[in-house]
């Protein structure tokens, strides 16, 4: 809603005898709102179709469906937490592009940016704080861990000795979005190398470090909606094909290149506050080898985006 009446006031606005719409600066920001969007949702697509097929798992156990659905909804907290946080803040910065396209308009009570922008900034309060969700993200992994519910350690440990190996520079992998597949991979390394490394130097302290498990639960969201992205793209490429999904996939690739940086970003604010000397080095080569993408010109694809959101007169994607 708040990225169709953006579009929708920049195709009507007229400056210059132009429509706003097709000023490099509005398309970027619209297509900035689109692209977390279409991430936002495939994430909640994605989490929502894996609680109901839990849910369905334990009623065919035997379970009741009020037990099926708190046992189903329990499975996946850790999901729950990292979109309330991702929705929230995407919402907000949605509806802040909002008001920026609009100008002065937007900030009145007359337009629906207003609104749309102090309602989207309870979110970030309500059931849970997003600090007190990020805590939660990491807090609910480790403990599983300990329990021995997941293994964290054992793949940790792997990217540990990836680090320690030459990097391998054999032939590609193929197949479509192969590139975007192993980007998303390589994100999974960097969150297990520093969560791996945080656990291990910190141990029992790691509770109160409450800054670098911020870090570590930015790395998650990021790498969670990247790929959910992915796999929303995938079927929709299978079911109609490339020329029909070609916007779909600027906005997964515009993501996944801008995730990059932000991983990196996280993970070395997150290593500097721990490691040190040789460690830290070889842990922030890994983080660079792990977070590197190929160039890619988000500037076209942007312009692309916002050509379709145009021509809808809204996001319909």
């Amino acid at each position: 809603r708040i990225t169709s009446a953006a579009v929708q006031y920049a195709n009507e606005r007229i400056q210059f005898n132009t429509p706003i719409a097709q000023f490099g600066a509005i398309k970027e920001k619209l297509a900035h709102m689109a692209t977390s969007c279409y991430a936002g949702e495939s994430a909640c697509y994605r989490a929502a179709y894996d609680v109901e097929k839990r849910i369905q798992s334990f009623v065919a156990e035997g379970l009741t469906h009020q037990e099926a659905e708190l046992k189903g909804v329990e499975d996946f907290a850790i999901e729950c937490s990292l979109l309330k946080v991702g929705a929230s803040e995407d919402i907000q910065n949605a509806a802040d592009h909002g008001i920026q396209i609009m100008g002065g308009m937007g900030f009145s009570a007359d337009m629906p940016m207003e609104s749309a922008w102090r309602d989207a900034r309870i979110g970030r309060i309500y059931e849970g704080t997003n600090e007190i969700n990020r805590l939660l993200t990491v807090d609910m992994v480790l403990k599983r861990a300990m329990k021995g519910k997941l293994d964290l350690m054992g793949p940790a440990m792997s990217v540990q000795s990836e680090l320690m190996s030459i990097p391998d520079f054999g032939s590609e992998e193929e197949g479509a979005f192969a590139k975007e597949k192993k980007a998303i991979a390589n994100f999974k390394k960097c969150i297990l190398m520093v969560a791996g490394a945080a656990v291990q130097k910190l141990m029992m302290t790691l509770s109160k470090e409450q800054e670098i498990l911020m870090n570590i639960a930015d790395m998650a969201i990021i790498t969670y909606h990247a790929e959910s992205a992915l796999l929303r793209l995938e079927k929709l490429t299978a079911l109609k094909g490339e020329a029909a999904t070609s916007v779909q996939a600027d906005i997964v690739k515009t993501y996944i290149y801008d995730a990059a940086d932000a991983i990196n970003k996280a993970g070395k604010d997150a290593l500097n506050s721990f490691a040190e000397g040789d460690e830290l080095r070889m842990m922030n080569i890994g983080l660079k080898r792990f977070t590197k993408v190929e160039p890619f010109n988000t500037k076209d694809a942007r312009r692309r985006i916002c050509a379709q959101l145009v021509a809808d007169n809204g996001y319909k994607l």
